[in-house]
């Protein structure tokens, strides 16, 4: 469902790519596997509408599938209305189970690596499905708990692995990094691989 919370009409578009990682970055193409009804969207202000997700083909085998939905509103003509004119994007993560919709796991390995804007986090998934990474925290061998990412950090899709730029300096040493995977009200330890540094 879109809704419209606003005072104006909106105006937007929804298209389907296909989301992969490589090296370390997320990649949208273009796709044709599901499609999205309506893709031209006009909603009054606080009205609603519903736009379907179609598979087109059928699941995947072995690991899971993952695309992106986005919704980008389109600029309308606000004639002489002063005031900064801007527009929203909306990227909606969808997935396709594998066939026999088995159980779908991920299998993390994260590292330090040292990169020209620093040091980051790596994280790998040799699982077969994603794999939601949120709120990473460093708990030293004192007890000691230091936040590195707070909040969403992003995803590390199946066979793949993604890296983020740690804020804080130089990575901790010794102890154990955790982060809540998929949602989970508990976290999970990352296993860190010291060699990666």
């Amino acid at each position: 469902w879109l809704t419209n919370t606003g005072s104006d009409t909106v105006h937007a578009q929804v298209r389907v790519f296909r989301w992969s990682q490589v090296e370390g970055k997320d990649v949208l193409e273009p796709s044709r596997d599901l499609v999205v009804s309506p893709p031209m969207v006009t909603i009054a202000p606080g009205d609603r509408q519903m736009v379907r997700v179609i598979r087109q083909i059928g699941p995947p085998t072995g690991n899971e599938a993952s695309y992106r939905v986005i919704v980008d509103e389109l600029p309308i003509d606000a004639g002489d209305r002063p005031g900064l004119k801007f527009v929203l994007r909306y990227s909606v993560p969808v997935f396709l189970a594998p066939v026999g919709d088995p159980v779908v796991k991920t299998g993390l390995q994260a590292s330090w690596e040292n990169a020209p804007d620093g040091p980051r986090l790596r994280v790998g998934n040799a699982g077969n499905g994603h794999a939601q990474i949120a709120d990473v925290v460093w708990h030293g061998p004192k007890g000691e708990r230091t936040v590195l990412f707070a909040g969403l950090v992003g995803y590390a899709l199946p066979g793949s692995s993604m890296s983020w730029h740690l804020a804080q300096g130089s990575p901790p040493s010794g102890g154990a990094v955790k982060a809540r995977i998929n949602g989970e009200t508990s976290e999970s330890t990352l296993v860190v691989d010291t060699n990666g540094r």
